[in-house]
C-alpha cells in the first residue's frame, strides 16, 4: 500500500508538474504574443514612417529640381537683360557720337554758307565798283 501511495503521490506530482508546465507554456506563449504584437506595432509604425519619409524626400527632390530649373531660367533672363542694357548703353553712346558729328557738320555747313554769302556780296560789290568805274570813265 505504501507502494501505491508512493505511486499515487508520484502521479500527482507529475500531474502538478505537467499542469505547471502547461501554465508556464501558456504564460510564455501569451508573453511572446504580447511582446511580438508590440514589436509588430513598432515595426509597422517604423515602416509607415519610412514610407512618409521616402515620400517627403521624393517631394523635396522634385521641388529642388523645379527650383533649380527656375533659378537657371532667372539666371538666363538676367544675363539677357544685362546684354540688352549693354546694347542700350552702346546705342546711347553711338547716338551721342552721331549727334556731335551732325552738330559739327551743321556748324561747318553754316560757316561755308556764310562764307559763300560774304564772297557773293564781295563779288557783287566788286562788280558794282567795276561798273561805276566803267561808267565814270
Amino acid at each position: 500500500m505504501e507502494n501505491i501511495c508512493s505511486d499515487e503521490s508520484i502521479i500527482i506530482s507529475n500531474w502538478r508538474e505537467l499542469k505547471e508546465k502547461k501554465e508556464l507554456l501558456s504564460s510564455v506563449d501569451h508573453l511572446t504574443y504580447v511582446v511580438l504584437d508590440g514589436l509588430n506595432d513598432e515595426v509597422s509604425e517604423c515602416y509607415k514612417n519610412e514610407k512618409r519619409i521616402d515620400q517627403a524626400c521624393k517631394h523635396i527632390n522634385t521641388q529642388s529640381n523645379l527650383l533649380l530649373k527656375q533659378s537657371q531660367a532667372w539666371i538666363n533672363l538676367i544675363g539677357q537683360f544685362t546684354v540688352a542694357l549693354k546694347e542700350l548703353g552702346d546705342v546711347k553712346n553711338y547716338s551721342k557720337i552721331i549727334e556731335r558729328e551732325c552738330a559739327t557738320i551743321t556748324n561747318t555747313l553754316a560757316t561755308v554758307h556764310q562764307d559763300m554769302i560774304v564772297q557773293q556780296q564781295n563779288r557783287q560789290t566788286d562788280n558794282n565798283i567795276s561798273e561805276i568805274s566803267t561808267n565814270l570813265s
